[in-house]
């Protein structure tokens, strides 16, 4: 799959030591994938586009990730945020069944900083993959009557509505948990495993990272 854009979508509330590794195995994972990068600081990655430090909310994240589809040009997108790692393989190059249809990656994991554990999560942001004018058009019906940036609003529960189709492969997403992020909690679900195929062991991960 090469019609497609990668989505950045960073508040750079992350130290930056972390966030350059993530960034770094970004760039290694994309190949020649075109890169936006929707930052609340200027940063060196791909297409950057600074909307400024409008702060940390979900709607916020969902701006953010409107502007970077606004830019995009390809027929699908796809996102990444700063606090998780992509595979190699299984992601990136998933060649939609349906060209039509918005996907989320189901192979998600979480790892709070210090568990030493990995924690099953069912669904995240971090690894959406859609038809991008199907995505642009779902953003502006959760948006459309809410400010440009906001951090008082309640949380537009775009996640919840129905079309999202489950995607999945052998290799996991690990969306990082460091305390510097919007949360520092996320619902998970009563899996656990202290290695992960690729990524190794939790313990070894926290402490490269």
């Amino acid at each position: 799959m090469k019609d497609v854009t990668v989505i950045y979508y960073t508040s750079n509330r992350e130290k930056e030591d972390f966030e350059s590794k993530i960034r770094k195995n970004l760039l290694k994972v994309i190949g020649d994938l075109p890169l936006i990068s929707v930052s609340q600081k200027p940063i060196d990655f791909g297409t950057n586009i600074c909307v400024g430090d409008v702060g940390t909310s979900d709607h916020n994240i969902y701006r953010q990730m409107q502007t970077g589809c606004l830019k995009a040009t390809t027929k699908f997108v796809c996102t990444a945020e700063a606090d998780c790692l992509y595979p190699p393989t299984g992601y990136f190059d998933f060649i939609p069944p349906d060209e039509s249809a918005a996907y989320h990656y189901t192979n998600v994991w979480i790892l709070y900083k210090g568990s030493h554990i990995f924690k099953k999560k069912a669904f995240s942001l971090c690894a959406l993959f859609s038809n991008r004018e199907y995505l642009l058009s779902r953003l502006d019906r959760v948006l459309r009557k809410l400010p440009q940036w906001s951090t008082r609003k309640p949380h537009p529960l775009f996640h919840k509505y129905r079309g999202w189709t489950p995607f999945t492969n052998d290799l996991p997403v690990v969306n990082i948990k460091t305390r510097n992020g919007m949360r520092w909690f996320t619902g998970t679900e009563k899996i656990e495993k202290p290695e992960l195929p690729y990524w190794g062991s939790a313990e070894k991960l926290e402490e490269e990272l």
